[in-house]
């Protein structure tokens, strides 16, 4: 028993790190070349696998785009964890942390910025890029409830559960226009007052 499981180790794991090439090199070219321009006979050419060995591991194009969103919502945890490091620091300045937030989340979709265009027409055809839409939306939301429970006591807000949805609202607007728009403004005044707006919504003031 134990030759066999030897034997078949080594099998798996070059067949996880196959489908781990195939994911990363479909994410390079949908961040490059966008969805649509894309084909899976390009993944797999770039990828340097057979067409046989990508239709082996994903149905279809479709398939691994879900992969590949389900894996950037897993980003959005690591970026919460990274960030509860700095917890102390941002209740001494909360300004901090809606700063850092919107930092991350702007340097995320500037990454894949085509990619993000073309998941949002996306949404509106496909289910199962909406649901992964929404559960990424539903993980951002609940990121920023867990804030605003460490900060509950400095809150001007008394509803966490609607003042998350509030503020992710104000930031995911904030960071499309920064990201998808020409601005007539630099960025970084964007930012200030957007991380302004959401401080004063949020945060009591001296004698209030």
């Amino acid at each position: 028993m134990k030759s066999n499981q030897a034997t078949r180790q080594p099998k798996q794991t070059r067949s996880i790190k196959t489908k781990e090439k195939i994911r990363n090199m479909a994410y390079q070219l949908f961040c490059e070349k966008g969805y649509f321009k894309t084909t899976t006979n390009e993944i797999a050419k770039e990828a340097k696998v057979s067409i046989g060995s990508l239709y082996f591991y994903y149905r279809d194009k479709d398939m691994i785009l879900v992969e590949i969103l389900d894996r950037y919502n897993e980003s959005f945890l690591k970026i919460h964890e990274s960030m509860n490091i700095q917890l102390e620091s941002y209740r001494e300045n909360p300004r901090l942390w809606i700063t850092g937030f919107m930092e991350e989340m702007i340097k995320s979709h500037r990454a894949s910025k085509e990619f993000n265009k073309e998941l949002k027409i996306l949404s509106h055809s496909m289910p199962e890029v909406s649901a992964v839409m929404e559960k990424q939306q539903e993980t951002v939301r609940l990121m920023t409830l867990d804030y605003l429970k460490a900060f509950h006591d400095m809150l001007r807000v008394k509803d966490l559960e609607a003042a998350s949805i509030v503020v992710v609202n104000i930031m995911s607007s904030l960071v499309d226009q920064i990201v998808f728009q020409d601005n007539p403004v630099d960025d970084s005044r964007i930012i200030r007052e957007g991380v302004d707006a959401i401080h004063q919504y949020l945060i009591k003031q001296d004698g209030i």
